[in-house]
């Protein structure tokens, strides 16, 4: 669990701090947020508590603390559902506190989507 939670902390800072060096690559940012979304599964599913429309979920802001250079917040929206993906469907939208090996919710918004706006999210 350390080993993610440090990998998410380095995949974190190389995303928001640009390459100094001609000779570093940069991973694209696709993949980059494809494996932060694959460390923060275990957190996202301990806040919403069911779940939700695998590989949809999306990032919506990563910024680092500018007092506390070691303090990322991330925000993850998820789309979860009842049954065998039936409605109601909620917007799930779930700040994290990352700072070390420490992930922490800080902020949670969720509100039932509206059939007319299903198609904002690829549910139709």
């Amino acid at each position: 669990m350390k080993k993610h939670l440090l990998l998410l902390i380095i995949l974190s800072f190389i995303v928001s701090v640009s390459p100094n060096s001609s000779k570093a690559t940069e991973l694209p940012q696709d993949i980059l947020e494809e494996e932060l979304i694959k460390l923060l599964r275990g957190p996202i599913l301990s806040v919403v508590g069911t779940d939700w429309f695998r590989d949809n979920e999306k990032i919506l802001e990563i910024k680092q603390d500018k007092e506390d250079m070691d303090i990322f917040y991330v925000i993850v929206q998820v789309v979860t559902f009842q049954g065998p993906h039936n409605p109601p469907y909620m917007q799930e939208i779930i700040t994290f506190r990352i700072k070390s090996n420490k992930v922490k919710p800080i902020d949670y918004f969720n509100r039932v989507i509206p059939e007319s706006e299903w198609h904002k999210f690829q549910l139709q």
